[in-house]
């Protein structure tokens, strides 16, 4: 009995994964906080090769937010199935790209535009 409920409760939950690297250059960011919110929430923080992982998330669909100290925030939509599902995304680094907008360096006003 208590072996189904185990692999009734594995089956519910899903794994996230995947890489966020800059557009321009191709360089894994570090430090992007992924939020996920739709059927349940979840986040993480890409590692130094740009990685991240969120599990024990409801199967559906996701609003992703990917946000740093040097990456505007930016928002996609992502379908989530049983096992693992991976989403790469590439995202515009202020560090590697000034032309993505927000502040300048040196806490100016924005250089975007």
């Amino acid at each position: 009995m208590h072996l189904r409920l185990l692999l009734t409760i594995a089956l519910v939950f899903a794994v996230l994964q995947g890489h966020v690297n800059d557009t321009t250059t191709g360089q894994p960011l570090v430090g992007v906080h992924v939020r996920a919110a739709g059927p349940s929430q979840g986040t993480a923080v890409t590692d130094r090769n740009g990685h991240y992982t969120i599990h024990n998330l409801r199967p559906g669909t996701y609003t992703l937010t990917l946000t740093s100290r040097d990456v505007p925030s930016v928002q996609h939509r992502v379908t989530v199935v049983n096992g693992t599902t991976t989403a790469n995304f590439k995202a515009c680094s202020t560090t590697l790209d000034y032309s993505c907008g927000g502040s300048a360096p040196g806490g100016g006003p924005g250089s975007g535009a």
